[in-house]
């Protein structure tokens, strides 16, 4: 954890480096093709995310090559954090902040139907080949940032061990159509993504009551290209997100109430819910909960079963949407009226989300 912190810290003494060079470089946006000192294409990024850098820096002696290439390796700021050119191969995964991610597209929000086309475009659904060969959806994420998707861990380690997670769809709305269509306008075809590498919380046990530390990384074969039906969403980074308190305000599920065993239906659909303390949300499911935990939904007048196994529980603040939960289990018949489901508590996990993407 004290790495992390380090590297926030170290992006601060560069502003030094920069006012001695600044008169000398042309500077960059975030994300702008550049050219290292080395003469290796590259991305001009933040220097915290870049790890040849960081290394360089965090020597205990450095020569003077180690300083100029430092020095000369600036391409810009960007609200005081220095921008460096990093190499291609070397460059980290990053986490988008506003206005990069959770973008609405609508200012109305219709509880218990259908999405439009565009809406909430960060949700993605799980594909898996089940023991017979064949092909299906069952699960649900939320897609993070170009490489990652989030999802629960009890998806990634299913009961049933014939099948096998196989892709990762996004962009979809109308499972039913092959071509998504509303109001005249059509979209691109959904996206299906190959997978590299699947992350689960090494403190995941399936068979456990509560499913603490339910949540688990996608890594893509490949970045994704967003589009206006692929986008994602924000995460809690900042300390004051993280420790919001949600209890009593509304938040959203959006997804197709995908689980191992049933599906709600063939569209997107969104549906609010009010978040319930967590003493209350024992009360129905006799569980132990804890922090890392949030419980939604336990209204008389809709269920749960819009949101996917693993999809999000998402709010809105200063107009992005974050996601807040991770959807990890509720009641047996899904949709029972009163009863909340459980989601894992991103906030809690956003330090292990960033250890775990490069």
């Amino acid at each position: 954890m004290s790495h992390r912190v380090n590297l926030y810290r170290w992006s601060f003494p560069l502003v030094g480096l920069v006012c001695l060079v600044v008169q000398n470089v042309v500077a960059l946006e975030l994300g702008e093709s550049c050219v290292n000192p080395a003469g290796q294409s590259g991305k001009c990024i933040l220097f915290r995310e870049c790890e040849p850098l960081v290394d360089i820096y965090n020597k205990p002696i450095k020569t003077h090559e180690d300083t100029e290439f430092l020095t000369q390796s600036q391409c810009g700021m960007l609200q005081w954090k220095s921008l460096v050119c990093c190499a291609a191969s070397s460059q980290r995964s990053s986490l988008p902040e506003p206005p990069h991610c959770g973008v609405p597209l609508f200012d109305r929000l219709l509880s218990g139907q259908p999405t439009q086309i565009n809406e909430f475009p960060w949700t993605a659904l799980i594909e898996f080949q089940m023991y017979n060969g064949s092909f299906s959806f069952h699960c649900g994420g939320t897609l993070i940032n170009e490489r990652y998707v989030v999802t629960a861990a009890h998806c990634m380690m299913s009961t049933r061990r014939l099948w096998k997670v196989h892709r990762v769809r996004l962009g979809e709305w109308n499972l039913a159509k092959v071509k998504d269509c509303q109001d005249g306008i059509c979209s691109n075809a959904p996206i299906d993504m190959d997978i590299e590498k699947i992350v689960v919380h090494k403190y995941f046990l399936p068979c456990s009551d509560n499913k603490a530390h339910d949540i688990a990384l996608i890594r893509f074969t490949r970045p994704v290209q967003y589009s206006e039906t692929i986008r994602p969403i924000c995460l809690p980074l900042s300390e004051s997100l993280r420790y919001h308190n949600h209890v009593g305000k509304k938040s959203y599920v959006a997804g197709w109430g995908k689980t191992e065993t049933d599906m709600a239906s063939e569209k997107k659909m969104v549906v609010d819910l009010n978040i319930m303390r967590l003493q209350k949300c024992e009360s129905f499911h006799r569980v132990s909960l804890n922090a890392t935990h949030m419980c939604a939904g336990g209204m008389l007048e809709h269920g749960t079963c819009v949101g996917d196994s693993g999809g999000p529980l998402m709010r809105q603040h200063e107009s992005s949407w974050y996601l807040i939960g991770v959807n990890s289990f509720g009641p047996s018949n899904c949709g029972t009226a009163g009863v909340p489901s459980v989601y894992t508590k991103v906030a809690k996990y956003v330090d292990w989300i960033q250890d775990n993407i490069y």
